[in-house]
């Protein structure tokens, strides 16, 4: 609840009421309703308090003024919060799994890794003789035809890779006619391991790729003759 003072009719009743204690007319005088021989000494007490009355009205009057006059407090901006829907986050799909292509690094990754198999195979007793007639442009081709195989059995075309395997890995490092033995597609997986290793590639991706091209081992590994009767 609000009160609206008016200044300057307050200031104007102070004065008044002042200019009538001051004049002390014989009828505006306190003094006036006193005996004459009791009017000196008792008027002097009725003044002085009127001299207090009024100083006590006008300090009053403006402390009143001043509290009229002081503009209010500003209003403080309203502060809303804005409360995520948790809900929306609790319910989102988790993100699919990365593909093996994706875990060896992709073309760059499977770029190294058959950079480093192709050194092991050739420093490998029981294998380097595969590749001892493979050299130059033949070879670049022979590792290429790898990438793109790797590639196609880690799920690298699914994952938008241009890479297509026509077998010719298998053909010409191992023969079209003569399969390998045993023993060295056992070597071979072990420098692919290594050459993995050395990559830093981690167990488990190792096993999925050993595990993508061991569907070929029939193909080209000699089948174990028939145990004799």
């Amino acid at each position: 609840m609000s009160v609206h003072l008016d200044s300057a009719a307050l200031m104007a009743t102070i004065s008044a009421v002042l200019q009538r204690i001051s004049r002390g007319s014989h009828y505006s005088s306190p003094c006036f309703f006193f005996a004459p021989r009791r009017r000196g000494a008792l008027c002097s007490v009725v003044v002085k308090a009127s001299s207090v009355y009024a100083v006590i009205l006008v300090s009053a009057g403006m402390a009143v003024f001043a509290c009229a006059s002081k503009p209010p407090p500003p209003k403080e901006p309203a502060h809303t919060e804005t409360v995520s829907d948790a809900g929306a986050d609790a319910d989102a799909a988790p993100a699919p799994p990365k593909s093996l292509y994706e875990r060896l690094g992709k073309s760059d990754g499977i770029t190294k890794i058959v950079d480093a198999l192709t050194k092991n195979l050739q420093a490998d007793t029981k294998f380097n003789k595969r590749l001892a007639a493979i050299k130059g442009p033949k070879l670049d081709k022979l590792k290429k035809d790898l990438v793109d195989q790797i590639c196609v059995e880690s799920g690298g075309a699914e994952a938008g890779a241009d890479c297509k395997y026509e077998g010719r890995f298998m053909k010409e490092a191992l023969g079209p006619k003569t399969k390998i033995k045993e023993e060295e597609w056992n070597a071979m997986l072990l420098d692919l391991r290594t050459a993995l290793e050395e990559n830093k590639i981690s167990e488990a991706e190792q096993g999925d790729l050993t595990a993508a091209l061991g569907k070929f081992r029939d193909d080209v590994v000699i089948a174990a003759p028939p145990p004799k009767k």
